[in-house]
């Protein structure tokens, strides 16, 4: 199940979950930062697709996936995730360090998504975190520029 707690700091609170080998954590004002290490069952598919509900229902927001340590997703897990998120909670989603099979899994989803009409948002594949901050920055921007 998930672990959760709220750190505080003089700049925001920041939330961090863990489930499984895996953990994510929360970080003003719009992002959501995953960590897969090992083997995804359903049990934790379930979990993060709790995870992203909870996140997403008090506004859309970015996730940024950490699949450096990641190694094989249950097909169960893929379909329950499938069947269990909504692209409405999601900006954008950023996979880092993703593998074929991961770059697969998370395109065929989206493809799915796409094809009824539920798919709002893009998908990014980078190497690290430098990358992916730096493509947050520009996300923002551009939708602050579409926004304006």
């Amino acid at each position: 199940m998930l672990a959760n707690d709220m750190k505080g700091d003089n700049m925001s609170i920041q939330r961090e979950w863990k489930f499984g080998t895996h953990q994510a954590r929360f970080e003003e004002p719009d992002t959501l930062w995953v960590s897969i290490q090992g083997d995804t069952s359903l049990k934790d598919a379930t979990a993060l697709s709790e995870l992203y509900a909870e996140v997403g229902g008090k506004g859309p927001f970015y996730v940024v996936t950490d699949l450096r340590e990641a190694t094989t997703v249950d097909a169960e897990a893929r379909e329950h995730v499938s069947k269990n998120i909504n692209p409405a909670w999601f900006l954008g989603s950023i996979y880092i360090g993703a593998g074929f099979l991961h770059r697969t899994v998370a395109k065929s989803l989206s493809l799915m998504h796409y094809l009824t009409g539920r798919l709002t948002f893009e998908l990014h594949f980078v190497s690290n975190e430098e990358e992916a901050r730096a493509l947050l920055a520009r996300e923002r921007g551009k939708r602050s520029a579409q926004v304006a």
